[in-house]
């Protein structure tokens, strides 16, 4: 039965007749009874007889002798039942939990933001930032501009103030010893991997209410410490790799399983590793919806794999050095079949191998190839071609991360440098295919292929061991290159130069604890595209943060 949440006597038999007999023997004494004797009690056949009651009251009055050795042990007994009862329900100390409670975490932020994005003169603008990612998460991009409604264009010059927020609560509860299940929900203007902002007036203006996204769900069996054991996630959950942003967004939640290990090899040293199988996307069970023979799944996949050593000494010092590969399946567009390309709401064979999110930065090019009949239609003169577009490189990250931390005094300074080379990028075989990575444009034809698959960055930050207590502080600096096709530009940091690949630049930050959990933090990026015609956006922001 399950246990009530009255009080504990009233639960307990035994502990309600020990209690009324302990206070019927306090009664007795209080009323005169003689005082308990350490002589043993007389048998029934000796029993001695009672003094006579008072003159003129014309009572009998007996009193229920109890030893004091029962009644200190009834004392014990009570006592210890009634505090471990209150221990277990915690009605007994306001500050002491349930048991069933203390297993559950509740944690997460709200973050404020005031974001302004600032583009220089010198941009182009004139059709040459068409939004690749846009245009495959909607209509079809009709390429002869016979129907203008499908075309979509990145913002490149005008300035943009957005003030912003972002909501996160987790809950993570130890469903059993080695077993822990969480849920995490965030907010967001949609269902971006990499962004939790929200833009305040955004989702129609007018005061409108903002969306919640399930942003994690996950179980994970064993881990036993931060310097040994053995973990399986699986489900939604946190980034299980050790990188930067510029591989991976600080935003990113992984879906699939990943097995995670560490093993101490001294008691400095240790060794870590976690590999992992994640769908990234997954055909859809009636696709095409309006065919009756269905087209062929295009499920597509990252695997990673990671090792690492970790160095941390008594002082404080901290070595840590990764190498990774990430191999994306099926990622990269594909060529379709005949389709009837001059009709908008066809479907083509191969339609699912474009990007289900982007950011920007990729290379792309058309995957829809025109039937004969598409092709007559052309010849005719006023034929539409609607297109989407896929990526025209594999992706193989190879990814060497390091962070070195350095006490000074009660203050830190930290270093953290990632290199990435992707091994499935071929220029030959992309420069053949590509749309965009090019260099300017003209009236008829733009320039050769500039794009790249390599990247890192390098960051130096100085200041307090622990950010979020009052008056800490940091300040640091960091540089960045990233080519085009380095990574898959979807999983990337959404921040620096408005989010993707092709980007090189500065970021300065700061920050300052204005209490215990509350945090201030300004941030200034200064982005150049690499390859293409001419791009470059400042960014600044002021951020307060609040953790709980």
């Amino acid at each position: 039965m399950p246990r009530s949440h009255t009080s504990p006597i009233l639960q307990a038999p035994r502990m309600l007749v020990a209690a009324t007999l302990l206070g019927f023997a306090l009664a007795a004494q209080a009323q005169g009874a003689p005082p308990p004797t350490t002589a043993p009690a007389p048998t029934p056949s000796a029993e001695a007889p009672l003094p006579p009651p008072p003159p003129g009251t014309g009572e009998v009055r007996r009193a229920i002798y109890v030893p004091e050795s029962v009644k200190a042990q009834l004392r014990d007994e009570i006592r210890k039942e009634v505090l471990e009862q209150a221990r277990q329900e915690g009605w007994a100390a306001p500050n002491l939990v349930p048991r069933w409670l203390q297993r559950f975490r509740l944690s997460g932020d709200v973050r404020t933001r005031f974001d302004r994005a600032m583009f220089p003169s010198g941009n182009a603008s004139d059709g040459e930032f068409p939004d690749f990612a846009a245009i495959d998460a909607s209509a079809p991009f009709d390429v002869n501009f016979v129907d203008v409604s499908g075309e979509k264009y990145l913002n490149v010059d005008q300035s943009r103030n957005r003030p912003r927020i972002r909501a996160r609560l987790a809950v993570d509860v130890d469903v059993a010893p080695g077993v822990v299940s969480g849920v995490r929900v965030v907010s967001g203007e949609n269902g971006s991997p990499v962004s939790a902002n929200q833009t305040l007036g955004g989702s129609g203006g007018g005061f409108s209410k903002y969306p919640l996204w399930l942003d994690r769900a996950f179980i994970r069996l064993g881990g036993t410490g931060p310097r040994s054991g053995l973990a399986l996630d699986v489900g939604r959950f946190a980034n299980p790799f050790f990188a930067t942003e510029m591989i991976w967004s600080d935003s990113l939640s992984f879906d699939g399983a990943a097995v995670s290990g560490r093993a101490a090899l001294g008691s400095s040293l240790s060794l870590f590793a976690t590999g992992g199988a994640f769908p990234a996307y997954t055909s859809g069970l009636a696709f095409p919806v309006e065919r009756t023979a269905k087209f062929t799944s295009t499920n597509k996949w990252l695997f990673g794999g990671q090792g690492g050593l970790e160095w941390r000494t008594p002082g404080d010092l901290v070595l840590k050095v990764a190498g990774a590969l990430y191999d994306f399946y099926k990622v990269e567009g594909k060529s379709s079949g005949p389709c009837d390309t001059n009709l908008k709401n066809v479907t083509c064979d191969t339609d699912e191998t474009r990007p289900s999110f982007a950011q920007k930065g990729n290379t792309y090019f058309p995957i829809r190839t025109p039937s004969d009949a598409a092709l007559a239609a052309e010849a005719l003169g006023s034929a539409s071609r609607y297109q989407w577009f896929g990526l025209a490189s594999s992706f193989r990250e190879v990814v060497g991360t390091a962070r070195v931390e350095v006490p000074v005094g009660a203050l830190r300074i930290a270093g953290d440098a990632e290199y990435v080379w992707n091994a499935g990028f071929e220029k030959d075989k992309v420069a053949a295919l590509a749309l965009n990575n090019r260099g300017s444009c003209n009236a008829t034809a733009c320039g050769p292929y500039e794009g790249g698959g390599r990247g890192y960055i390098g960051r130096i930050t100085f200041g307090s061991k622990v950010q979020d207590v009052r008056w800490s502080w940091s300040a640091g600096a960091t540089y960045r290159r990233l080519e085009s096709d380095a990574v898959v530009d979807a999983f990337d940091d959404a921040d620096f130069g408005l989010g993707g690949t092709n980007l090189e630049g500065y970021t300065l930050t700061a920050t300052l604890g204005l209490a215990d959990g509350t945090v201030l933090t300004g941030r200034w990026m200064s982005a150049d595209a690499i390859a293409g015609p001419p791009y470059r956006v400042d960014v600044y922001q002021i951020d307060l943060t609040a953790r709980f």
